[in-house]
């Protein structure tokens, strides 16, 4: 995939990094503010907090159009995933850009996670903010947070145009 960086996804990164810090309330309980915005409150919220984050700040439904998507974009990463292929903006191998979505599998399965690229690192790593992490829960953590990761990590991208 060339290399463009996509507006939608610079300005979806932005709603993501005001929300640095945000934590689920009580903590394990999945009960978060970008549940009850999605209308889903007290389940993982990876890709709920992507959804928010892309509506909010690019008015780019996630999954638009996906026999799994709501009014407000998607709750699972799986579903993420199948929209991004069936749309035309998954892409696998080379270096990610800002703004773009990615899509982690920690145990070789399906994909377990998701993030938006903050920037790249040295020695194939990157750095990307994401809702539903932790350092030692990778994907169920309860907070939102800017992680270190590596490409190895990584099913694919999405870059929203």
């Amino acid at each position: 995939m060339e290399t463009v960086v996509a507006a939608a996804g610079i300005r979806a990164l932005a709603v993501a990094r005001r929300n640095l810090g945000v934590r689920e309330s009580p903590p394990g309980s999945n009960r978060t503010p970008f549940g009850a915005w999605f209308g889903e409150n007290g389940v993982p919220w990876c890709a709920i907090f992507a959804s928010y984050c892309f509506v909010e700040g690019a008015g780019v439904v996630l999954g638009r159009g996906h026999r799994r998507a709501t009014a407000r974009g998607v709750a699972s990463v799986i579903d993420l995933e199948d929209w991004l292929r069936d749309s035309g903006q998954w892409w696998e191998g080379g270096e990610p850009q800002r703004g773009d979505l990615a899509l982690f599998n920690w145990d070789g399965g399906v994909p377990d996670h998701v993030g938006i690229v903050e920037r790249r690192l040295a020695g194939g790593r990157f750095a990307s903010i994401e809702g539903n992490t932790a350092v030692g829960n990778d994907s169920n953590g309860g907070e939102v947070m800017r992680r270190f990761r590596s490409l190895a990590s990584v099913d694919g991208f999405g870059r929203i145009q």
